[in-house]
């Protein structure tokens, strides 16, 4: 009886301590897509703390759809810096929340082919309505183009503005160059040498995204779009 007893006591207390072994466990999955084409792409991501210090590194399957999976500690805010041949380097940030066990999230990613002529769209838009101020938060939006810039020393860019409306080609031609040069300003106030940056002479409407031909819905406004052109890879 007291042996059977005491036997039932050391299988608790093994169970107890192998239960407390086990700590909050995330697992990041997802996969790594060409922004252009959305096909799968094989690229590496390193995966560092809010310190700057390398904590893992995985690696994408082209042929498995692009999927990538790696294990990290919960509640913590990681920076994945993804790299692939003939891309764009590129970092984001991973913030994970608190969990108490074991958990699996979902990160997808996609990359900028580095190529003269790919552009990149600009998904929010930037300035006020027919104005070159630029809207709130405009500035976080940019702030993601400088470090694509900086992680990426080798390309030069074109800014292409669009103006809101049509009106007369000098009209729009004023609208879209101060648009233009404000946004090269801002990269060349965060330190982006100006022989990176040109401006486009743009004196139509969006080409890629026109403006609409019927009134739109009261509230919802169009705004001419904002793109980056490669021009140069040294």
């Amino acid at each position: 009886m007291n042996g059977g007893f005491c036997c039932a006591v050391g299988l608790l207390v093994i169970g107890v301590g192998a239960w407390a072994q086990v700590a909050p466990t995330i697992l990041l999955q997802g996969v790594v897509l060409d922004a252009q084409t959305r096909k799968p792409i094989g690229a590496t991501l390193v995966f560092f703390d809010q310190t700057g210090t390398k904590v893992t590194e995985t690696r994408s399957n082209q042929s498995e759809g692009g999927a990538y999976q790696c294990i990290l500690k919960p509640g913590n805010r990681y920076t994945v810096e993804l790299r692939a041949e003939r891309y764009m380097r590129r970092r984001e940030i991973v913030e994970l929340p608190p969990v108490k066990g074991y958990t699996e999230l979902s990160r997808d990613f996609v990359l900028q082919p580095k190529a003269v002529g790919q552009r990149l769209i600009v998904s929010v838009p930037l300035f006020e309505l027919n104005s070159s101020t630029f809207r709130v938060g405009a500035d976080e939006e940019l702030s993601r183009y400088v470090q694509l810039l900086r992680d990426n020393p080798d390309v030069h860019l074109s800014i292409e503005c669009y103006p809101d409306r049509a009106e007369r080609k000098d009209l729009m031609l004023r609208i879209a160059q101060e648009r233009a040069t404000a946004i090269k300003k801002f990269f060349t106030d965060a330190g982006i040498t100006e022989q990176r940056i040109t401006t486009a002479e743009i004196n139509t409407t969006d080409p890629y995204n026109p403006p609409p031909r019927k009134l739109r819905p009261k509230g919802r406004f169009y705004y001419g779009g904002t793109y980056f052109v490669i021009t140069k890879v040294d």
